[in-house]
């Protein structure tokens, strides 16, 4: 289905084996990497998009130093909509629970993402030149070239005022 679909279902991801597995087959071996440090499976927190209790995408989060994180936002399927809903999912969580903003971490490489968040009002905060390469040495099956044959260096912060 190619055609917008506005109704999923929101829920928290509760089935850790399910997430681990998901973030596994986006993520290798499952770790994320997040301001320069690794970021296991069990150390975040994850909201699905659900179609007839089929899983179509998750968002993935964590607190940091007082900051509400966005990880990770995947479309699982090629239904449209689904990345826009679990945003709003997040940004509601977020101001029900008084964060003053949300932020997103990106790899340089990834233009479709940037054009995805700017366009729903995020705004570039810090570029942080060269930790992708660092994080790297950490784990070394990040690839070194991304999407669009971009070579992957820089994490770049977005942030959207809640």
């Amino acid at each position: 289905m190619n055609a917008v679909d506005p109704v999923f279902e929101i829920r928290p991801m509760t089935d850790r084996k399910a997430l681990d597995e998901m973030l596994k087959l986006r993520w290798s071996d499952g770790t994320i990497f997040v301001r320069g440090r690794l970021v296991k499976p069990d150390e975040v927190e994850a909201i699905g998009a659900y179609v007839d209790n089929r899983l179509q995408g998750l968002v993935t989060w964590r607190i940091e130093e007082g900051t509400l994180y966005m990880l990770t936002l995947n479309n699982i399927t090629d239904r449209r909509g689904v990345g826009g809903a679990l945003m709003e999912a997040v940004i509601k969580m977020g101001r029900e629970k008084g964060f003053p903003f949300l932020r997103a971490l990106l790899t340089n490489d990834n233009v479709d993402g940037l054009r995805f968040y700017q366009r729903r009002g995020f705004r570039i905060v810090a570029v942080h030149p060269g930790v992708i390469d660092m994080m790297r040495q950490m784990k070394p099956s990040i690839p070194s070239t991304g999407a669009h044959g971009i070579p992957m260096r820089d994490e770049i912060e977005l942030e959207i005022v809640l």
